[in-house]
């Protein structure tokens, strides 16, 4: 039983290595497919404990300045206040996330980019806004397609976003800032696609 016990033991803690250190590779594989984990890193207290040689960088994250322009000043506007809400999830701030998505609602984005924003903007809760931002980020590539005049939009990928399944941002700098784990796996992701 001891025995049975100390098996099971060692290998969730051999499990839960891989699991955080997964991430932290992907930077390395940036030109292989990703893997889909098993196990997304939940935001618990305990994980307070782990070094993360980039937090004191996410407290001061402001963003990037943008380095595309757009043919439509309403779709600019948009990416502009969608810009924003990725910044304030990075930053794990539910109010600035709900402020910002408000403001895009009242854009005259599209259908989806507004109803996305609203399901934002109508909680307080990280983990729904989240969610959401998953479907934003969904609408907001529909809006992007042809709309640039010049420069580069980076198309930022997770693998571990969502239980492993993965998910999708958009970002003016190929340098990554996970929206979806703010501080608990800030540089989690890769460049996945560029929009020109």
């Amino acid at each position: 039983m001891k025995k049975n016990l100390r098996n099971l033991m060692m290998l969730s803690l051999v499990a839960g290595t891989l699991t955080m250190t997964s991430c932290r590779d992907a930077e390395d594989k940036k030109d292989e497919p990703a893997e889909p984990m098993q196990n997304e890193m939940h935001q618990d207290d305990d994980m307070e404990d782990m070094d993360h040689s980039s937090q004191g960088e996410m407290k001061n994250y402001q963003g990037e300045a943008m380095n595309a322009e757009f043919k439509d000043e309403n779709t600019a506007e948009a990416y502009e206040l969608y810009v924003g809400i990725k910044d304030a999830l990075v930053n794990t701030d539910a109010e600035t996330t709900q402020s910002k998505a408000q403001e895009l609602a009242e854009t005259e984005a599209s259908e989806e980019v507004t109803s996305a924003a609203m399901k934002i903007a109508d909680t307080d809760d990280v983990n729904k806004q989240r969610e959401a931002f998953s479907e934003l980020t969904t609408a907001m590539e529909k809006q992007l397609e042809g709309a640039l005049a010049s420069g580069e939009i980076y198309k930022q990928y997770c693998p571990m976003a969502f239980e492993g399944k993965g998910d999708y941002w958009f970002s003016n700098s190929k340098d990554i800032f996970n929206p979806y784990y703010g501080d608990k796996m800030l540089k989690c992701g890769r460049v996945d696609d560029t929009i020109k």
